[in-house]
């Protein structure tokens, strides 16, 4: 029904104002056609690969059950506003206190928790993923843009040496591991970044560029309409 409503206003506009939408959306859709592009060629690649898959959820392991003894635990004082406990190696209970900026973990006996070593990250490494770890990495620097990034430091990153794409991050207090990283979840992370148009960080949505091409998108849009509608009915 829409045609018939375009057709009778579509005499009214002459031919200079056809040339000028004209003019104007061929430019536009120079502009826009390359993220255009890539727009759609990350959409594609989100909508068709499990996101489980990306996080690498299916390298994790089911945590066996666990006995909690609370006899031993000296609660010690902390400001927070919940309790977390977990079993970062055998036998061993840790507390941890979640505060609104970060986590603070202690010793059954309320003492601070000492890092995890290399030996002991790989241990929980082998028994919480599949990917059998052979070796360890230390991480205590923030960098722009890394795999591991918006993870509290420091971290161990372990793998196996003759699989080295596919990564876990631990953190080195709790023993949990936070992350898991392969070479899916790094082109996704890679073509998020042209999806939202952040090139560095990849985390923050609504950055200039892609206010600016959101707007000449829809212009795009809005102009092939419009040379749509002030084409005579024989062209269209």
């Amino acid at each position: 029904m829409a045609l018939p409503l375009f057709s009778h206003f579509a005499p009214k506009i002459g031919l200079a104002t056809q040339r000028k939408f004209r003019r104007w959306h061929r430019w536009l859709a120079l502009v826009t056609a390359i993220q255009l592009l890539l727009w759609t060629l990350s959409g594609i690649f989100f909508a068709f690969v499990d996101i489980n898959f990306v996080r690498g959820s299916d390298r994790l392991e089911v945590p066996a059950a666990v006995e909690f003894d609370l006899s031993k635990v000296d609660w010690v004082t902390d400001n927070g506003a919940r309790i977390v406990l977990r079993h970062r190696l055998p036998g061993e209970l840790v507390v941890g206190v979640v505060g609104p900026d970060n986590t603070n973990w202690y010793e059954q006996s309320g003492g601070s928790l000492a890092d995890l070593t290399a030996a002991q990250a790989l241990s929980i490494g082998a028994a919480a993923t599949d990917l059998d770890p052979d070796r360890a990495v230390w991480v205590s620097e923030a960098q722009l843009g890394s795999e591991y990034r918006g993870r509290t430091l420091p971290l161990w990153r372990v793998f196996n040496e003759s699989h080295p794409t596919t990564v876990a991050y631990i953190d080195a207090v709790s023993g949990e591991v936070v992350a898991i990283r392969n070479t899916a979840w790094r082109w996704w992370d890679f073509l998020w970044s042209l999806h939202i148009m952040d090139y560095d960080d990849r985390d923050t949505i609504g950055t200039v560029l892609l206010k600016i091409f959101s707007v000449l998108a829809l212009l795009t849009a809005v102009a092939g309409i419009a040379l749509f509608v002030s084409l005579p009915n024989k062209w269209r």
